[in-house]
């Protein structure tokens, strides 16, 4: 339903309880113009009041309902609002992980390199201890040999 078309049926409904109440005046005041005899116009009377409180009556009942409309509409509206912000917020998220991780990526790739040159520093000095050990050991064999 638009909203057009919403704002028309309100303002029906509106127009629709005064009318009635205003209908019930206007009859009594057209019976009691009409009718000759002053029993007759007081039955009018009474009879157009009963119309006019039936009409009033409905107030409590339509301003539940209009409570009742406007709690559901806000809520919608809550709800709305909430998950649109959680999908901002979950894309904002997104977006800062994405730009830390490139703002961040040649400092990764830098330490990286720095971890691999150490790893291979590492390598060669392994080595080169099993090569001192070994000219340790062969200089204890000629020591002995002599």
């Amino acid at each position: 339903m638009s909203k057009n078309h919403r704002f028309v049926l309100h303002c029906r409904q509106f127009v629709g309880t005064f009318g009635g109440l205003g209908a019930a005046g206007l009859s009594a005041s057209l019976l009691t113009s009409i009718l000759p005899t002053t029993l007759e116009d007081l039955l009018a009377l009474g009879l157009c009041s009963a119309g006019g409180l039936l009409a009033i009556s409905n107030f409590p009942a339509r301003r539940q309902k209009v409570i009742d409309k406007v709690r559901r509409t806000a809520d919608a509206l809550s709800r709305q609002l909430e998950e649109a912000m959680q999908k901002e917020l979950s894309e904002t998220t997104e977006n800062l992980n994405k730009f830390a991780e490139l703002v961040g990526k040649p400092y990764k790739d830098m330490a990286q390199n720095r971890v691999d040159k150490l790893s291979n520093t590492l390598d060669e000095l392994t080595t080169i201890e099993e090569k001192l050990k070994k000219l340790q050991i062969e200089i204890q064999n000629l020591h002995v040999s002599r």
